[in-house]
């Protein structure tokens, strides 16, 4: 085990003027709205959504969408170009017909397996292994204003039991509301979303927070993207509630067209700042990482996705660990190394109809005893889209 003889009280110092800022940040951006919708052209809707498209009928998938986001940005699309790129086509064609409203929903039911990899110090036994159901429902609002803004918002309701009456349910609602300005390229937005996720008898986890946005489209095939966000995580009381915090993070993205408008790639790189508020005994945590978000479509019915995520947590306050009674307790601080590898097909085998195989492997990595973790899980989802 790695450990650390010093900590990093210190730190947080650095980080206090950033919620400062950010709070500021997301008030500028609701001015900046105002101001760019007083000086938007009549026509910068119509024209992205035109572009958008010629780009969908020549099966160019990824720059479609490059230009429909410039107008609207929904949180809970598919992960298939082809199934984007459309959703947000029907937008176009509603605001062509003079109906500003648009609107997209979807229902997925399917199943898999968890497979536990290792065992923590703290769960006595074999690794756990359990099949599981899977549900999903949801959907998304988008409503075109004038000069360049629009409203859209989304809901997204998962749940999963196991085949082990014994294991906690997991269900999950996520929400956003988002304000977008559409810019000559690009766009800039803010909004606010949340969750609430069961955590068993002591109720819901609620995650809530407002975030900013500017996108810089320096070309057809390429977006950047800077983005701020502050939010509280607030467990339900009981053993839980000592992890609640509040949290300000910082994203940057870039976004590329790749195969000809036929596949995409997102790279990001986030930092931030977690502040402990119900005294955990780990104190405050600085957290940095990278993501990678791939997809293709192979035909006008196929597709593959790859993710893959990795984010270092560091902590600041000095915690002893008692190893047994010969021993003299350990002092040190917690540094944890989280990662994430996904990947998947879609099979869009009839009109609104696609099912949706994934493989998603985890691994943490910590300095603690009990903080170690690793599992694989495989399922299959059948999505109907409306």
């Amino acid at each position: 085990m790695l450990l650390r003889k010093h900590s990093a009280r210190g730190v947080p110092g650095l980080f206090r003027p950033l919620i400062q800022a950010l709070a500021m940040g997301a008030c500028l951006a609701v001015a900046s709205l105002a101001q760019a919708a007083a000086e938007a052209g009549p026509d910068l809707v119509a024209t992205h959504f035109e572009r958008g498209q010629a780009y969908l009928d020549k099966g160019e998938y990824a720059q479609a969408i490059l230009e429909f986001e410039q107008v609207l940005q929904f949180d809970n699309l598919p992960p298939g170009l082809k199934e984007q790129a459309e959703i947000y086509a029907e937008a176009a064609r509603n605001r062509t017909a003079g109906n500003p409203l648009s609107s997209f929903g979807y229902a997925e039911i399917g199943g898999g397996y968890y497979r536990e990899n290792t065992t923590r110090t703290t769960e006595p036994g074999a690794p756990q292994r359990d099949a599981f159901g899977k549900v999903r429902v949801g959907g998304g609002l988008g409503y075109l204003l004038e000069d360049g803004l629009s409203l859209d918002g989304t809901l997204d309701y998962r749940q999963r039991w196991y085949d082990d009456s014994a294991r906690r349910d997991d269900r999950d609602l996520r929400w956003s509301g988002i304000l977008n300005q559409t810019l000559e390229n690009g766009s800039r937005a803010v909004g606010l979303r949340g969750r609430a996720s069961y955590r068993g008898d002591d109720g819901y986890r609620q995650d809530y927070g407002i975030f900013a946005n500017q996108s810089f489209n320096t070309n057809p095939l390429e977006r950047i993207t800077v983005q701020g966000e502050l939010r509280r995580r607030l467990y339900p009381s009981g053993e839980l509630r000592s992890r609640s915090r509040d949290i300000g993070e910082l994203w940057l993205r870039w976004t590329r067209s790749l195969y000809d408008g036929r596949g995409e790639v997102t790279l990001s790189a986030n930092a931030g700042h977690e502040w402990a508020t119900h005294d955990r005994p780990d104190g405050d945590n600085t957290f940095y990482g990278l993501t990678a978000d791939w997809s293709m479509q192979i035909n006008d019915t196929l597709g593959v996705f790859l993710f893959g995520m990795w984010e270092h947590n560091g902590y600041h306050d000095d915690r002893s660990e008692i190893h047994s009674e010969s021993i003299p307790p350990t002092l040190y601080t917690r540094n944890d190394d989280n990662y994430e590898l996904e990947a998947g097909l879609t099979w869009g085998f009839a009109p609104q109809w696609s099912l949706r195989p994934t493989v998603l492997y985890i691994h943490d990595s910590s300095n603690t005893f009990w903080g170690a973790y690793s599992s694989t899980e495989t399922w299959v989802m059948l999505r109907r889209a409306f």
